[in-house]
């Protein structure tokens, strides 16, 4: 793949060149008449740091293009641009279109730029396709405003928001060397591998040691093999990074299993209240009730309620629950030591990197979440779905990324995680890939929706409709 970079003054010859070949023998630009270098040098000058322009080169030669330019002189229109992406003749069909509209929106995004239009001639069905797989949704269609080579011709209307840019693993090598080591840290974690699941950890605490989530699995693996020391200071170290509930669950658990009860209990108290649907925050909070020997039916209720919202759960509630009954006999005390084994093996294995992986088994998510949340059953299209979800947003609250989850098994038929290491590692098909008839950039919409890092997903419900609806039904400018 040739290299990506800023365009200067020397690439303007080759810009004009690249141009006009879409100018003389392609419906891509309106414009009938080759530009000069001049002309393109007083375009060239409008734009600078606020609206890049980049080139594609390949051995010493400019191969394809890319720009932001200004969508208006009106300052109302300031942080919005409009996007263009011309490649040379010769090296069309090798993917560098794509590369170049990634690379210009990642330069969009860091120039403040807030929403990207593109205008595609009618008939240009890979240009479409290329610009709906980057997340462009269509927002009106100029019904035979342009006349080339003696056609009369409809312009599509495409916008994307560079809030929904998911594309940091392209600008940022690091970032997917983190998330590969994440994910095969988890994997060998699940099978047990410890030493290897924290090889792997320690690996993407190496890539970026600022990521909270290397330093939240690294951890997890601490706990895993009973070091709670090392689990405490590493979700010490997540936690700064940002607070999420299972950062928390996280630093309760090492507290927990390191004796320092009270400290477990205001961190499991403050996951539940991050993520009151987390049967892991409940859990978590249960086992501290119980070391701090709290009334049996206050513990127990935890207990149930951990199970009731993640049936993978059920047998540490079960076993918890028989274990709150002993004969008269026990002395109290003597449950503190079992409980701590549970929490540091059963649960850890059983609960935080999710039983249900078990390799040849596959559980589905715990219902009832998806009809629940879209009640009903069977599937539904675009608009019945888009109906649902903001009749679901408006009756209550609920957490995002399990609305997402009911939407994605509403529109494809099949759950969106099939087993407990998917969620967590975010992990499932394209929508696009799993039924036909989806909106365009239904794939970008999912990709953060379903996202597992918290701070890149909808904050609200009410938030992921109404990006739903932009691709359901988008607006008409």
């Amino acid at each position: 793949m040739p290299a990506i970079r800023p365009a200067t003054d020397r690439d303007i010859p080759a810009i004009t060149e690249i141009y006009n070949q879409a100018v003389l023998r392609a419906t891509g630009t309106f414009d009938t008449e080759p530009k000069s270098v001049e002309q393109q040098k007083a375009w060239f000058a409008l734009h600078g740091d606020s609206h890049p322009v980049i080139v594609a080169e390949e051995n010493g030669t400019v191969v394809g293009w890319a720009s932001m330019s200004p969508y208006s002189d009106r300052c109302a229109y300031a942080r919005t641009a409009e996007v263009s992406v011309y490649i040379e003749e010769g090296a069309r069909g090798r993917g560098l279109g794509g590369a170049l509209l990634e690379a210009i929106l990642i330069a969009g995004k860091a120039a403040g730029l807030q929403q990207v239009l593109a205008r595609v001639t009618e008939g240009n069905a890979a240009s479409l396709r290329l610009h709906a797989k980057r997340g462009f949704f269509e927002a009106g269609r100029l019904r035979q405003v342009g006349e080339k080579f003696g056609k009369i011709l409809d312009v599509h209307l495409l916008q994307k928001s560079l809030a929904l840019l998911l594309l940091l693993a392209a600008a940022a090598p690091a970032l997917a060397a983190v998330e590969e080591s994440i994910r095969e840290s988890v994997v060998r974690l699940t099978a047990g591998d410890v030493a290897g699941a924290r090889a792997k950890a320690e690996e993407a605490v190496a890539a970026d040691p600022r990521d909270p989530r290397a330093q939240e699995q690294l951890g997890n693996v601490a706990l895993a093999g009973l070091d709670p020391k090392a689990a405490e200071a590493a979700a010490d170290r997540a936690l700064a990074g940002g607070e999420t509930a299972s950062r928390r669950v996280l630093r309760a658990n090492a507290r927990l299993t390191g004796g320092d009860v009270e400290g477990g209990f205001a961190d499991a108290e403050r996951a539940v209240i991050l993520s009151p649907g987390s049967g892991a925050a409940r859990l978590s909070l249960a086992v501290a009730l119980e070391l701090l020997r709290r009334p049996a039916a206050e513990v127990e209720r935890e207990y149930r309620r951990a199970a009731e919202l993640d049936a993978t759960l059920a047998p540490e509630a079960e076993a918890a629950l028989r274990r709150l009954s002993p004969p008269a006999a026990a002395p109290a005390g003597a449950r503190l030591g079992p409980i701590l084994v549970i929490l540091a093996v059963s649960v850890l294995f059983g609960w935080i990197f999710g039983k249900a992986s078990k390799a040849g088994e596959e559980v589905l998510p715990a219902e009832p979440a998806a009809p629940a949340l879209l009640p009903g059953s069977g599937r539904l299209d675009a608009r019945e779905a888009l109906a649902a979800v903001d009749a679901a947003a408006k009756a209550g609250s609920p957490d995002p990324r399990a609305l997402a989850e009911a939407l994605y098994r509403r529109l494809t038929g099949r759950p969106a995680f099939p087993r407990g290491t998917d969620r967590a590692l975010g992990r499932y098909v394209p929508a696009s890939e799993t039924a036909k008839g989806l909106p365009a950039g239904i794939d970008a919409f999912f990709a953060r929706a379903l996202d597992p890092e918290p701070s890149r997903r909808f904050a609200t419900a009410a938030e992921l409709a109404g990006a739903f609806r932009s691709l359901v039904d988008p607006p008409v400018l």
